[in-house]
């Protein structure tokens, strides 16, 4: 059996469990949860959850348990875009057969992140891993889901809006080149997106969005000469906008758009006042 330490997970649940190729990973809420919980200070990390797999042993193949320790890493991604916090991995519990010394690079730090919207979910979390997790990730390599989430997740560590919006823009860019490799055409950066919300049925990415991305990579500022004489506001606005076109992208690329209340869980005025526009005052 193989047991680690989950860090960052706040949710009411006191355990799911999500079917992987091999067993399924099964999380549990600490006892003390509530405790370690109060006592934490702002910008704490702490180890909230466990997660194991009985299934995973030292008899299982080296294959088998690197493909374990994926499926995983690809759960807390999930859980991550879910509830907008770092999820992830910190080390095994003294109860685990399989000892990690050290995390390796594929698995990513835990980083306190709060301030940030949860999706609205309609069902609890075991009917959301109902499926399991090689059902729900089947598109998950041909999307590059792995870097498109790290990067989101990087992105709610931000310090203005400048360095979200610039987020989104890599974002955005893996996007357009999965639609590139898909469809084997030259594609624009705009056109990347349309063919993506075509591809998921999803509401069209609003066209200021390209306007105020050509502006932060090509002047420093979120209003240039593209999308021009525009307020923190307007920005804030777009920026929202964009954020929840995201949401309904990835939740229909793991097919569980079903068990969200909304995608709009950004909002221009939380954005606004949540964070300083710095190209405002260059």
């Amino acid at each position: 059996m193989i047991e680690l330490w989950v860090a960052d997970l706040e949710v009411e649940e006191k355990e799911f469990n999500v079917p992987s190729a091999i067993g399924s990973w099964n999380f549990r809420q600490r006892s003390n949860y509530d405790e370690l919980q109060e006592k934490r200070q702002e910008g704490q990390c702490f180890n909230s959850f466990y997660a194991y797999n009985e299934a995973i042993t030292l008899a299982v193949s080296e294959e088998g348990f690197s493909q374990a320790i994926d499926e995983l890493i690809d759960i807390c991604l999930i859980l991550s875009f879910l509830f907008g916090k770092c999820i992830t991995p910190t080390g095994s519990t003294a109860r685990s057969d399989i000892q990690f010394l050290k995390m390796g690079d594929k698995f990513l730090r835990s980083r306190a992140i709060s301030g940030f919207p949860a999706l609205k979910l309609k069902n609890p979390l075991n009917c959301i891993f109902s499926s399991g997790l090689p059902n729900i990730c089947k598109k998950f390599s041909d999307r590059r889901m792995e870097l498109f989430l790290s990067r989101w997740i990087s992105g709610l560590t931000c310090f203005t809006l400048e360095d979200l919006f610039l987020s989104v823009g890599v974002q955005m860019d893996i996007i357009k080149q999965c639609e590139k490799l898909s469809s084997k055409k030259r594609l624009s950066y705009f056109t990347g997106m349309e063919r993506a919300s075509s591809r998921y049925g999803i509401a069209p990415l609003c066209r200021d969005y390209s306007k105020m991305r050509n502006d932060i990579v090509h002047e420093g500022k979120l209003s240039g000469s593209k999308f021009k004489e525009k307020t923190k506001s307007d920005c804030s606005s777009v920026i929202a906008s964009t954020l929840n076109w995201i949401d309904a992208y990835v939740t229909k690329v793991l097919s569980i758009d079903n068990y969200i209340e909304t995608h709009d869980r950004w909002n221009s005025k939380n954005l606004e006042n949540g964070l300083p526009g710095i190209s405002f005052h260059m």
